[in-house]
């Protein structure tokens, strides 16, 4: 299993913890309740099926991407690597997110033993689309979009006892209709994921400081060419364009979270200066920092 100490693991915040299920609604730029959001490489213990209600979007799932048109859902295992890669302006989706403990009824269980640890720890599900053109998978969609209306208005009686018959109900459906297969080099993609984690998590801790491609390679003592590759696999970006991605990401929120001055949030998030800040903040956001925060109040 992946190492939870690392930058990349999402602890999800549940609402009850005695209840392991959340729904997160996201758009371009904000997510109810906070969490990950869009284009922020990301993993977590828990199953999650992602809905497209408006517009298309791509998801990369270690390190394949994946195009979800609107009106259709896809299912990403426990422990995938994943992040939103492309998604229209006006485009919103939602994430189910739930513990697989909702699937096994009791800890121990034949359930358990049988038809939940064996998927989600040996990788023998792929990664699946769910539209209206095969029968069982229009079923599983359905059953999605009703999963999100009895949690939206949480006005039905015993409504978390619906939703776990529910989401045991789309376990089945998967289970029942697709082909499972070991994968054999299950060790090579974890110690790929293992990689991608640890320079990204350097990134993530040194972004402040003026990094050269050569500063992020040698955290992970590889060869510059081979951290351009793995930074291409995993993420669409080359290390400096991810560094420049993060950077751009994290003065949003400082913009949108404080009231430090737009030379003050240059400089904190690793920028040489006020005016390439503004450079790269709007050719990735497509507005100025001050234009973005006036948007947002």
């Amino acid at each position: 299993m992946l190492e939870k100490k690392v930058d990349l693991y999402e602890k999800n915040k549940y609402e009850n913890t005695s209840f392991p299920f959340e729904i997160y609604y996201v758009k371009k730029y904000s997510m109810t309740p906070p969490g990950r959001g869009f284009d922020n490489l990301h993993w977590h213990e828990e199953i999650q099926y992602t809905v497209a209600t408006k517009g298309n979007l791509t998801i990369q799932i270690n390190g394949q991407n994946y195009l979800l048109e609107e009106g259709e859902a896809i299912f990403v295992n426990s422990q995938y690597l994943h992040i939103t890669k492309q998604m229209e302006e006006e485009g919103c989706y939602f994430s189910i997110n739930f513990s697989t403990k909702l699937l096994s009824f009791f800890l121990g269980s034949l359930m358990e033993q049988e038809y939940v640890v064996p998927y989600v720890n040996d990788y023998l599900l792929p990664v699946i689309i769910f539209n209206t053109k095969i029968d069982w998978k229009k079923q599983v969609l359905d059953i999605l979009l009703e999963i999100e209306g009895i949690y939206s208005t949480k006005a039905d009686f015993a409504w978390q006892y619906r939703i776990s018959v529910l989401l045991c109900q789309v376990w089945y459906l998967i289970l029942s209709n697709t082909e499972t297969k070991q994968m054999t080099n299950i060790h090579i993609l974890k110690k790929k994921q293992e990689r991608i984690q640890h320079l990204i998590d350097f990134v993530k801790d040194h972004f402040t400081e003026a990094l050269t491609i050569e500063d992020i390679a040698d955290a992970a003592h590889i060869s510059v060419s081979e951290c351009t590759r793995c930074f291409k696999e995993y993420t669409d970006y080359s290390p400096y364009e991810y560094l420049i991605q993060y950077r751009v990401s994290e003065a949003s929120a400082l913009l949108l979270q404080s009231n430090r001055t737009i030379d003050n949030i240059a400089v904190k998030t690793g920028f040489n200066d006020t005016s390439s800040f503004i450079r790269a903040f709007k050719k990735r956001i497509g507005m100025t920092p001050l234009k973005y925060r006036k948007s947002h109040s």
